[in-house]
This record gives structure tokens, C-alpha cells and sequence, in this order.
């Protein structure tokens, strides 16, 4: 039989790096091979002569090959990092990257057009070409993207629009544009865009987002006609003077204006010519900038009226408290107060309740039921709110249960052959106000677009007490339950890590809606043998009893302090919880599991945990094998006072800081 022939045959290059069994070792192997895939260098050199390939690995490097000219497949690595340096001449056409790859760097070396064959892993979130000598933005760039940096190119802003609304960390400075006018370019969900070094002399066309947009750095730049939308120019408007947060493990990270050797003056004419208005940007700020930046406001005309979905509701108190989540939490979220805690039973209301009278007159439970009412007018329930999203119940197979709160479960099963996970309300539950939660919660999840939240597939029904809600399915269950099966040896940091980067990405999107999680723990994160880490909320709504309160099952060991206190909820809350997940990771145990009561030895119980969170006098256990810079995040997470927590956009910086840092040491 004749051996099958050899992918690299058709290219024009003679020494190929590869991984896996072309190197006649272990499938992790890297070597060099020809165009006939023949070996020609075994465990290659850690030095290259004409360039540096650099694989970054969590715990070590990798680095270097001599006078390599392309590179193929490397799917049988374990590399989260990839930076390819000082290259001449080099073939990446037929590279193949590995499934754990999350950065990606070309630095100083010739690609004249990125090919839009390239396939990107689903895990790839930093991907960044410098002075590569590039003209393109590939239509085909990762779905997932978080960062794109392309800086110093003969970039061909008709491939601007290519960037994947994803990315939140934009620089494009040093590419020589002088117009952004020719494109529509929808640039809401970016939190840093960098345009320094660029010339530019137009803007027009671009969308910002208040609350999105933390920092825009503009230099060398003469502007002469800026045209923003009220929206947009709220975005930048709202923005402070240029700031640079220095803390511990944090590297320098920018946030608000930089208007560095540039000027922004409106010519009115080219203002009126499109209905808008000159108007000062940053003037609350003038006295510092020492200069006045004006540009043309124009208002939309309003908007046709559509029937849309009533969009979810916001909490209009301060801009850090935000709508808050609770995807199967949908009863009242338990809320405590003050040192002693009175444990209660909740009554519902018998004229509150409603069951799905099935076939036969029973419910669910075998008991005589009343039959939900379907006229929306008698209940208050709006069905037609989830038109858009509804799916043919016969397409949607249950199959088998996979979790349960007590309010809904949740069943795996198929849509159309897919799977998915479907939240359906407890026979017991299918009352006016939880149907309406869970439409809800349903409403929300169509908002989302993060690939670190878990997305809505869509909702099915046939009276609003079936109503069920279908969601994308993640196979490697939560995360606490695989805290309890693996022990530290089979759950690496390095796989940590990627959960780490996933929640603190997950948080930012959220917090910038501005939506609070509420009830953040390692039940609510969702691992996949393929995807990131996700968050959701399934199955953990519990009702206050006693049992919850005392066999550690409960949220409150993860609740901070203000809370238990007060109940005032903000972002900070949220981040509060984000470190005792860290601990959990360090230990692989629910927080405070290894404190005990002095006088019997027997673990505490949640109640007097509560106690002692409030009171200061507790802290989570961090052992000595943690990354150092892992813990200094979780202890900082912890403080007791919500001012001194980073925010979740900090930490996502720190660890896109981190990754890079572990990709190449800062070489960047």
C-alpha cells in the first residue's frame, strides 16, 4: 500500500516545521521535514539562525528552529502561545494550529497578504501582526477574537470593516491612515482603540459605545472633520485625561483620552453639509488639555417603529450597578442582612399559581391542577416578547435531566440533532411571576454576544407554562464538579488559566452592559472539551432553608461582604466572588472548607462564615504551589471594602499581560 502523499509537496519551501508523527517520535515532537515530508532536523535547536519560533507553554519555553521557510501543522501541541520573529522569508499557508493556541504574534517579517485560509483555533484571543509588511484584514479572522493589534503596515482600510466586532482591544496605530470615512465601521464593543502615529485628517462612520469605550489614543493627528452620532460622541465625551494604573501585579494600563501632538477642529462647513452640529469634545476637561477639540455631532432622524421585543430592564441607580443576572435563579434571590441571619421559608401565594395540566387532567406531580391560563391579558404575560426567538417544539427533544434548583431543571437533548441544554420551569414553579422571569431571563440571553457567555439557541411553547428555554450545550459539565473529580496533577494551571481568562473576559462583557452576575461560583462556570469556559447559572437557585444554610450547598460563601450586610449589589460583588472561585482552583474545595470550630472540630457552618466575612476576620486559604500572580489578583478581589477590587476590564488586561508575558517575555 502506498504510503499517502505529502501535504507539503506543492510549496515552495524546503525546510517545514511540524508537529507530530512526521517527526518519528512522540506526537508531540516539533522537527523539520522537506517538501517530501522527509526528516531533516529531529528535536530542533532551540536558536534559530535566520528567525525565532517561540511556543509558549504555561510552565517553559520552547523556542527557535534553524533556517526554517514555512510552517505546517502543528495541531498536536499543547501551546497556548505562538510568536514567529524576524523572519525573511517565510511560507505560513499551510499552518495548522494547535486547539489550545490563545496568542498568536508575527513580528518583523514579510506577509504581504494574511491568506483567508488560515484556520484559526476557537481558544485564539490575541492575535497581533507588527511591521509584517501586511496590506489585508482577512474576512476569516477567529469569531472569538478579543485582541487585534496591526501596527506599522500598508494596510488597505477597505479591509477595516473585516475586524470582527468581537475584538475590545484595537490598535491600529502606525499604518499611515489618513481617512476613516469610506466604511461603516460599528466599533461598540471596543474598550481600547489605539489610532496614534496615523496621520488621520477624517473621521466619520465609526460607533463607540458610553460604558464600552475606556481609552482612545489619538496622536499626529489634524483633523478637520470628526462626525459622531449622539451616542459616539457620548462615549468619548465621557472619557477622563489620559491615566496609567499602576498595581502590584498590573502592568501599565491606559484608560481614558490621549490626544498626543494633535488637533481637532471642526470645519463647520463640512458640519452642515450633514445636518449636524459643531460641538466641544472633553470640554469638562479643557483646562487640563489646554486646547479645544470640536467636532460635528449629528443626530439620526428617529427610528421606524418595529415590533421588537420589550428590551430587558436596567437598574438606574449608579453606572456600576447594572441589570442583574440570574439565569435559573428566577424566585427571589435570597438576601441577607446584618450579623444574624433568620432562616425562612418563602409562601407562595395560591392565586399566584399556575400548572401545566397535562393529558388527562394531572399535573406533573399526579395531583389535580388548574390549567394555565393562555390568554396573555388575564395573566399579564406577553408571549409575543419572544416571537423572535422561538423554535419548532418538535425540533427540540428532551432527553435526560442534568441539573435542577429549585425552581427549574435543566435536561440535555437535541435541536434538530444538535445538542442542547433545556431549562424548563418545576411543574411546582409555572406561576405568573417565574414564567415571566424566565421570559425574562430568555430576553437577556438574546443580548448577549460574548463567547464566554453561554448563548441562547432560542425558547419553544405551547402555553406559557411549557415555555422552555434552549441553550447551547457545553460538555465538560461545571466547573466544580470537576474540581471534586481531578485532582491538581490532571488540572494543570495551564488549563486553569484558560478558565481564568474566560470568566474575567466573560465579566467585562457583562459589567459593560452594564449586567451583574450576582450569583458568581464554580457551579456557574461551564467547561467544554473544545470551547472556552462559559458562564451561566444553571441549577443553583436555592430556597432558604436551613439544610442550604448549613451543608455549605448555599451562594453565601461566595457573597461579599456589603451583601451579607446591606445587600447593595455593584459590579464589585461580583469580582468579590471572582476570588473565591480563584480559590477554589487553588484548592479544589468550596471557600473556607478547611476552617473549623475550635472548640469541636467540625467544619463551619454557612452562618457563622457569614458572620465572620462581615466582621473582616476570614480570608480563604491560598496555598504555595498558586502562581504567585494569581493569588495577588484573588487577594485583591477580596478586600473587604468593593473600592479597592480591580474591576473585571483590569483583570482581563492583567492576564492578556500575563499570556503575553509567558509567550515571549515581554517581547512584544
Amino acid at each position: 500500500m502506498s504510503a499517502a502523499p505529502c501535504l507539503y509537496g506543492s510549496m515552495n519551501a524546503s525546510r517545514i516545521v511540524v508537529a507530530g508523527p512526521l517527526c518519528k517520535g512522540n506526537v508531540s515532537d516539533v522537527c523539520v521535514v522537506d517538501s517530501k515530508c522527509a526528516l531533516v532536523t529531529k528535536n530542533i535547536s532551540s536558536v534559530g539562525i535566520e528567525g525565532t519560533i517561540t511556543m509558549t507553554y504555561v510552565n517553559g519555553y520552547k523556542t527557535g528552529w534553524d533556517s526554517v521557510d514555512a510552517i505546517g501543522d502543528l495541531s498536536n501541541l499543547s501551546t497556548i502561545g505562538l510568536s514567529v520573529v524576524n523572519f525573511t522569508k517565510l511560507n505560513i499557508d499551510a499552518i495548522t494550529f494547535s486547539r489550545t493556541l490563545q496568542y498568536l504574534l508575527f513580528d518583523n517579517m514579510s506577509i504581504p497578504v494574511i491568506p483567508e485560509t488560515l484556520n484559526y483555533t476557537d481558544r485564539l484571543g490575541h492575535l497581533l501582526f507588527i511591521e509584517t509588511n501586511t496590506s489585508n484584514i482577512p474576512k476569516t479572522l477567529p469569531v472569538n477574537l478579543f485582541d487585534w493589534t496591526f501596527l506599522y503596515q500598508p494596510l488597505n482600510t477597505d479591509t477595516l470593516p473585516n475586524i470582527p466586532y468581537s475584538v475590545q482591544y484595537l490598535d491600529l496605530h502606525g499604518n499611515e491612515i489618513t481617512n476613516l470615512t469610506y466604511h461603516k465601521l460599528d466599533w461598540t464593543n471596543k474598550t481600547h482603540v489605539f489610532l496614534h502615529k496615523n496621520k488621520l485628517q477624517e473621521i466619520s462612520n465609526v460607533k463607540f459605545k458610553k460604558g464600552m469605550l475606556k481609552s482612545f489614543v489619538l496622536s499626529n493627528a489634524n483633523i478637520s472633520h470628526f462626525e459622531l452620532d449622539l451616542n459616539s460622541f457620548g462615549a468619548l465625551d465621557s472619557l477622563g485625561p489620559f491615566q496609567i494604573l499602576n498595581q502590584s501585579f498590573f502592568d501599565a494600563q491606559e484608560y481614558g483620552f490621549r490626544m498626543n501632538i494633535s488637533n481637532i477642529t471642526q470645519d463647520a462647513q463640512k458640519c452642515d453639509a450633514v445636518k449636524g452640529v459643531v460641538t466641544e469634545l472633553w470640554s469638562l476637561h479643557a483646562a487640563i488639555n489646554k486646547k479645544t477639540y470640536s467636532v460635528c455631532v449629528v443626530t439620526p432622524p428617529p427610528a421606524a417603529t418595529t415590533l421588537l421585543p420589550t428590551p430587558a430592564p436596567t437598574v438606574a441607580s449608579s453606572s456600576n450597578t447594572g441589570l442583574i443576572v440570574g439565569v435559573v435563579a428566577i424566585g427571589v434571590v435570597i438576601l441577607v442582612a446584618a450579623l444574624c441571619f433568620f432562616i425562612r421559608r418563602r409562601n407562595r401565594k395560591s392565586d399566584a399559581e399556575f400548572e401545566y395540566q397535562r393529558e388527562g387532567g394531572k399535573s406533573a406531580g399526579g395531583t389535580t391542577s388548574t390549567r394555565f391560563i393562555t390568554d396573555n391579558t388575564a395573566t399579564g404575560i406577553d408571549m409575543s416578547e419572544l416571537t423572535l426567538y422561538r423554535l419548532n417544539q418538535q425540533d427540540v427533544v428532551p432527553q435526560k435531566k442534568i441539573a435542577s434548583g429549585a425552581y427549574a431543571h435543566v435536561l440535555y437533548g437535541t435541536y434538530k440533532g444538535t445538542p442542547v441544554a433545556i431549562k424548563k420551569l418545576l411543574s411546582s414553579r409555572v406561576g405568573v411571576s417565574e414564567v415571566q422571569g424566565l421570559i425574562d431571563e430568555i430576553k437577556l440571553l438574546a443580548s448577549f454576544t460574548s463567547p464566554y457567555v453561554v448563548k441562547l439557541v432560542g425558547c419553544c411553547w405551547d402555553q406559557p407554562s411549557d415555555l422552555e428555554c434552549v441553550l447551547e450545550y457545553m460538555n465538560a459539565g461545571d466547573l466544580r464538579d470537576n474540581l471534586i473529580a481531578r485532582t491538581a496533577v490532571d488540572f494543570t494551571w495551564n488549563e486553569k488559566i484558560h478558565v481564568i481568562a474566560a470568566i474575567v473576559d466573560a465579566l467585562a462583557y457583562l459589567h459593560s452592559m452594564p449586567v451583574i452576575h450576582r450569583d458568581l461560583k464554580s457551579r456557574n462556570v461551564l467547561l467544554d472539551s473544545v470551547k472556552s469556559a462559559k458562564l451561566t447559572d444553571f441549577g443553583v437557585s436555592k430556597e432558604d432553608t436551613q439544610e442550604t444554610m448549613t451543608v455549605g450547598v448555599g451562594t453565601y460563601r461566595w457573597m461579599a461582604p456589603e451583601i451579607l450586610q446591606v445587600n447593595h449589589y455593584s459590579v464589585a460583588a461580583d469580582m468579590f466572588s471572582f476570588g473565591m472561585i480563584l480559590s477554589e482552583l487553588d484548592t479544589h474545595n468550596i471557600p473556607y472548607a478547611d476552617v473549623t470550630n475550635p472548640k469541636n472540630g467540625k467544619p463551619l457552618v454557612d452562618t457563622a462564615i457569614m458572620s465572620m466575612v462581615i466582621a473582616g476576620t476570614i480570608k480563604p486559604t491560598f496555598s504555595h504551589t498558586m502562581p504567585e500572580w494569581v493569588r495577588d489578583m484573588a487577594q485583591q478581589c477580596i478586600a473587604t471594602d468593593p473600592e479597592d477590587r480591580p474591576t473585571a476590564m483590569m483583570l482581563s488586561n492583567v492576564v492578556r499581560k500575563q499570556i503575553k508575558r509567558e509567550a515571549h517575555q515581554l517581547g512584544v
